[in-house]
């Protein structure tokens, strides 16, 4: 089986999945390692963020919960809970929002 974390036929209240802690990024895997699509639930505690980097496939972040951004090289891309964005392959991006916010960030490639 590919997934992981998730229950099968049972619905999941993703952004209520994973809990923001102080001073931290945590993250929870949704898919086995290896999959060709990475599936990675992310909580950011106010203040955090991912610095830039790229990744090898392209990457979809969408927003559960807060007003977290996505800063693509050439503008900053804030989304609300529902709304998704896309990074493309082998650009540099970084994500940071205000206050604490949750994403499930899906790279497929």
């Amino acid at each position: 089986m590919a997934l992981r974390n998730l229950p099968y036929g049972t619905p999941v209240d993703l952004a209520g999945a994973i809990t923001c802690r102080p001073g931290q990024v945590s993250s929870m895997g949704l898919a086995e390692a290896g999959s060709t699509c990475e599936m990675t639930l992310l909580a950011f505690a106010e203040g955090e963020s991912v610095s830039e980097e790229a990744y090898p496939a392209d990457v979809l972040y969408v927003a559960l919960e807060g007003r977290p951004a996505i800063v693509l090289p050439s503008e900053r891309v804030e989304i609300a809970p529902g709304q998704a964005v896309a990074a493309p392959a082998d650009t540099l991006h970084a994500v940071e929002g205000e206050g604490p916010f949750k994403i499930l960030q899906i790279a497929v490639g």
